[in-house]
């Protein structure tokens, strides 16, 4: 377990905790844009390892395992033989993003649970880590009771067929 976390520590040195202010549109849905002008990675579950260029924008190289060939795969669209040009991509993902909505109670309580005894002590007081209301974690609870009823009665219907 500690080669994992020295893992994590070392991998990324540039990796910077950011500020998001409550409220902020930071969080967004992309896939009915990124779906409109990319095509889909079929089989992308046979690779294990993917990387892109910036001198090849669009093209994704896949490999199953380090030693193996790589994959390139051009994931541009074409309309009538024209690949979508950068311009769109570019309006698409800066104007077209719809933001996501405000988590739910369950995601809250998560949040606040599991996630902030990770977070650096001086992004602790940021509301997206508040504690949730004693009606926020009772409306958590209830919801994960429901969902667990709901699995257990899906069991039971599955072992009678």
């Amino acid at each position: 377990m500690d080669q994992l976390v020295e893992a994590a520590k070392t991998a990324a040195s540039n990796a910077t905790t950011v500020y998001v202010p409550h409220g902020g549109d930071l969080f967004k849905g992309y896939k009915k844009e990124l779906t409109e002008l990319y095509k889909r990675l079929d089989g992308i579950q046979q690779y294990q390892i993917f990387s892109m260029d910036s001198s090849k924008p669009g093209v994704v190289c896949c490999r199953m395992s380090p030693e193996s060939e790589v994959v390139e795969v051009d994931l541009h669209r074409k309309f009538d033989g024209v690949l979508t040009l950068q311009k769109k991509v570019t309006r698409m993902l800066t104007e077209h993003l719809e933001s996501l909505p405000p988590p739910n109670t369950e995601n809250i309580a998560q949040m606040y649970q599991s996630i902030r005894p990770n977070v650096p002590d001086v992004f602790r007081d940021d509301p997206l880590y508040e504690k949730p209301s004693a009606r926020q974690e009772e409306n958590a609870k209830a919801a994960k009771k429901a969902r667990r009823i709901q699995c257990a009665a899906m069991a039971v219907a599955a072992k009678r067929n």
